[in-house]
């Protein structure tokens, strides 16, 4: 029973060396087991070859299955994190450390041409002083070198042989990505896996060099086609969210972000302030002025409005022809009352010529104030009807003027009567206001 339990491993064993050789992972010459159960004669049989015998054996011909083995699973794990990143600098970080520890390096990095040579990607996981790169980008601009850089297949660089300026031992392969490489036909970029001392390149590490920059091509490719594709995207965000004349929030992006807010803010219990503005008489403006001369008028009117708003959760946006609005997360009456009257006070000091205006001979604006506490129970259409009735009573009182809504008012009681009165017709303290 044992002698077949014997033969039946080191049938196992001869069938896993088989497949080994079959996938090319270890060489024709290999040792062969021999069977130790088929000799005829009654001699004592040699004992079992352990696996550290063959190892032995192995290296003593200069190869190691095991290594090799390692090597190759390295190898694909190195492969299979390079596809996993699609962003350009996370690829360079990930791959210049793993560049060094497969092939032992001192220096391994990617380079990529600039204005002033050959610069590092990344900052690498390597010792690699000014010196070294300066003597390296002397080299790469050579002429010697220039017409190699042209070629796929890695560069052999020996301190002695080719580059006495250049210390270390160097394997330069380039990185040649279709549609970003010079028009000059410099590659993209290159990697570099250098070592200090004297050592010869061996073929198959200059394959395994050009097999990962293979890769390497593919995933900086995907890496940038995705970056352009994202900032495509922004821009196009960009465009669909922002008003093209004042670069103001458009009626699209204030109508998501003022739901966005009333439900923050519900939740938090604390208020939201909306002031919609309108240019009074600004049709009268046109006619007299023009309709270019109306788009100045609205973007300075749209930087007046910016400049009076200046915390991050403020969002100023266009919100009709001449129309706009302020929406000031927590924030009280109290609170959108000084932001109105600071408004007002700065367009004032623009001065905008408005001759055809019949409240002022200067641009003027009209606002309506109106706060609430959001709930859950009310929706934020409730506030935005408040806030435009309120600039409707403000413009049936004759413009130029703030009018805040009374029913929508959250601590009207700090608002003054001196405050109100001089540009107001409505404030919290008056009688509410019948819907």
């Amino acid at each position: 029973m044992c002698q077949t339990f014997l033969q039946n491993q080191l049938t196992r064993i001869q069938s896993l060396l088989s497949w080994l050789k079959s996938l090319q992972l270890v060489q024709p010459w290999i040792i062969q087991l021999r069977h130790p159960f088929c000799h005829n004669d009654r001699s004592p049989k040699p004992p079992l070859a352990s696996t550290d015998s063959l190892c032995s054996l192995d290296d003593a011909a200069g190869f190691s299955t095991p290594l090799l083995l390692k090597q190759h699973i390295h190898l694909r794990e190195i492969i299979r994190e390079i596809h996993r990143n699609l962003d350009i600098d996370e690829l360079c970080r990930i791959i210049t450390p793993n560049l060094i520890h497969f092939f032992r390096a001192d220096w391994g990095f990617l380079l990529t041409k600039g204005h002033h040579g050959w610069q590092p990607m990344t900052i690498s996981c390597h010792q690699l002083g000014i010196e070294h790169l300066t003597s390296l980008n002397r080299y790469l601009t050579s002429d010697f070198i220039a017409d190699q850089l042209y070629q796929s297949s890695p560069i052999v660089v020996n301190t002695t042989s080719v580059s006495p300026t250049l210390s270390g031992s160097w394997l330069l392969i380039p990185i040649d990505v279709p549609q970003q490489s010079s028009p000059q036909n410099i590659p993209w970029g290159l990697v570099a896996i250098g070592h200090q001392g004297e050592m010869t390149w061996t073929q198959e590490q200059q394959q395994h060099a050009r097999l990962l920059t293979d890769e390497i091509e593919v995933a900086v490719e995907h890496s940038l086609l995705y970056k352009a594709l994202q900032q495509d995207n922004h821009h196009l965000k960009s465009l669909a969210l922002t008003d093209s004349l004042t670069s103001l929030a458009n009626r699209r992006q204030f109508d998501s972000y003022f739901t966005t807010e009333w439900h923050r803010l519900a939740r938090e219990k604390q208020p939201l302030t909306l002031i919609l503005c309108d240019i009074d008489y600004f049709k009268l403006y046109n006619d007299d002025y023009g309709h270019p001369t109306g788009d100045i008028c609205l973007t300075q009117v749209s930087r007046v409005l910016t400049r009076c708003t200046r915390r991050p959760a403020d969002l100023v946006a266009r919100y009709g022809g001449e129309e706009f609005a302020v929406v000031l997360p927590n924030t009280d009456t109290p609170g959108g009352h000084n932001v109105a009257f600071k408004i007002r006070q700065q367009l004032a000091a623009e001065n905008i010529p408005h001759k055809t205006s019949k409240v002022s001979e200067a641009v003027t604006l009209t606002m309506g104030i109106a706060t609430i506490i959001p709930n859950h129970h009310r929706s934020s259409h409730d506030l935005l009807q408040a806030a435009d009735l309120a600039l409707y009573h403000a413009k049936q009182q004759g413009r130029d003027r703030i009018y805040v809504h009374a029913l929508y008012c959250v601590n009207s009681d700090e608002i003054t009567q001196e405050q109100v009165q001089p540009y107001s017709e409505f404030d919290c303290n008056h009688t509410k206001e019948q819907s």
